[in-house]
């Protein structure tokens, strides 16, 4: 068995063990990795080489989210108590919680070149924090059915929403007002979108098991793998060519994809559902209910 899981753990040069309770959300900054968890901590994490730093405590719930302006030397996480936090990199300590979600905020996302957060919430709402002014711009109640699960930037004017409805919108920064809804639906809740601006394509995955691909100018699916795994995905990440696509699952796999949706590998190690993926260079982070966060390389997956 040890044999066994030697060879299917191949990749995976690094497990990083801390947490109390399964690991929910990643985020990177500079050569810092942040991870969140259901034990409702912050743990930092020196990328160079791998070691912990220090945890940052204070959310009352889960932390599900997190996302991080260089610019702004700001953290900010999300959680299943409804807040929002903002710590400072340069002292890791919380300079300011944002209330306004009604129940947990599940996604969140800072605007490139802008100093705007971006967070979805349970409630269906979408709400646009001004991370100058510490203050809220808009709020977008409403914006889906149900649940919100992924917001991602799509490229400078707009943003995509995708929900336990089945559902993503597009959404113009200019006005916050919902551009077009993207069709067909899914046939279960969209839990992750991945969108890569080089490349013009978005990809979402689903509780339907199913991966699409979008093409950004049009805004159709041109591909689509029905069965991508056997249980519901949950989280995608993409290289930083978005050549290779990763994609999480709740039976505790990783699979890794080419842009035409050709499965390469599988990823295996994890011995609980896969909760978020981040891509670093040539190193994968996933997230997991098992406490872990795995690290693997996987730059030889790129096509050079």
């Amino acid at each position: 068995v040890a044999a066994a899981s030697a060879g299917a753990d191949e990749h995976c040069v690094h497990i990083l063990a801390g947490h109390a309770g399964p690991v929910l959300s990643l985020c990177t900054v500079g050569d810092v990795l942040f991870t969140g968890s259901q034990d409702c901590s912050i743990m930092i994490w020196d990328l160079n080489n791998l070691q912990y730093i220090g945890t940052l405590p204070g959310h009352t719930g889960p932390v599900k989210c997190m996302a991080a302006t260089l610019g702004r030397k700001m953290l900010c996480s999300g959680s299943q108590d409804k807040t929002i936090k903002v710590w400072s990199l340069e002292t890791f300590s919380s300079t300011k919680t944002f209330l306004g979600h009604s129940s947990e905020v599940n996604t969140m996302t800072v605007l490139e070149n802008s100093e705007v957060l971006l967070s979805g919430g349970e409630d269906r709402s979408v709400r646009v924090w001004d991370l100058l002014s510490l203050t809220l711009l808009a709020s977008l109640e409403q914006a889906h059915l149900s649940g919100i699960f992924a917001i991602k930037q799509l490229d400078g004017s707009s943003f995509v929403t995708a929900s336990r409805d089945r559902t993503i919108k597009v959404w113009t920064t200019s006005t916050w007002q919902a551009r077009c809804t993207l069709g067909p639906p899914h046939y279960d809740g969209v839990s992750d979108v991945a969108a890569g601006s080089r490349q013009g394509r978005l990809f979402s995955a689903s509780r339907d098991r199913s991966i699409r691909r979008w093409d950004v100018q049009s805004l159709e699916s041109d591909l689509q793998f029905t069965s991508a795994h056997s249980d519901w995905i949950t989280c995608l990440a993409l290289s930083p060519s978005e050549n290779t696509i990763f994609s999480g699952c709740r039976d505790a796999t990783v699979k890794v994809w080419d842009a035409e949706l050709r499965c390469m590998t599988m990823l295996t190690g994890h011995k609980g559902p896969i909760t978020a993926l981040l891509t670093v260079d040539g190193h994968l982070f996933s997230a997991s209910h098992d406490r872990t966060v795995r690290v693997w390389r996987v730059d030889q997956f790129e096509k050079s």
